[in-house]
């Protein structure tokens, strides 16, 4: 492997964390910032450009009072010149508010973000992305663990601890 592919490969990488970070914070300038400007973006019941996608989930997101993550695990990368197939496995949990109750849910996924990245002006974007998922759950039962409150809480953009860090 060569110095430019590793290269080529953390600079993947840290896209696909880009965006997770975008969708989980609320951040609509960073999650538009992973896709090229004619990327495409297949995403359930959205088929569109990424840029539209980022405005679309914040949206969305926003829209629920408590805040989800998006965890990557397996991350397999095959560059061939200046593309690349992107295979991303994922966990999200994902809040949602359904109309007939009074407090928000928590959703749990799996799947896999499959992703075709191209090189442009010196950097590694999303191209086209198809989301896939291999299960679902619709909620996840239980309680608040007790000790919760001794800890700050997430948020969306300057609501979140994390808003000064970058």
């Amino acid at each position: 492997m060569t110095a430019e592919e590793l290269i080529a490969r953390e600079q993947i990488r840290d896209v696909l964390y880009r965006y997770c970070r975008g969708v989980d914070r609320g951040d609509t300038e960073l999650i538009a910032s992973v896709y090229h400007s004619d990327a495409i973006d297949e995403h359930g019941a959205f088929h569109g450009t990424g840029v539209d996608f980022a405005a679309f989930i914040t949206g969305v997101m926003d829209g629920v009072s408590i805040v989800g993550q998006h965890h990557l695990t397996n991350i397999l990368i095959a560059i061939e010149g200046q593309e690349a197939a992107v295979e991303s496995y994922f966990i999200a949990f994902h809040p949602y508010q359904p109309e007939s109750e009074a407090a928000p849910v928590l959703a749990m996924v799996g799947g896999r973000y499959l992703d075709r990245f191209a090189c442009r002006e010196g950097g590694w974007k999303i191209a086209h992305r198809r989301v896939v998922l291999d299960w679902s759950r619709e909620r996840l039962p239980g309680d608040d663990w007790l000790a919760q409150a001794q800890f700050p809480v997430g948020g969306r953009r300057e609501a979140d601890p994390s808003a000064g860090l970058f």
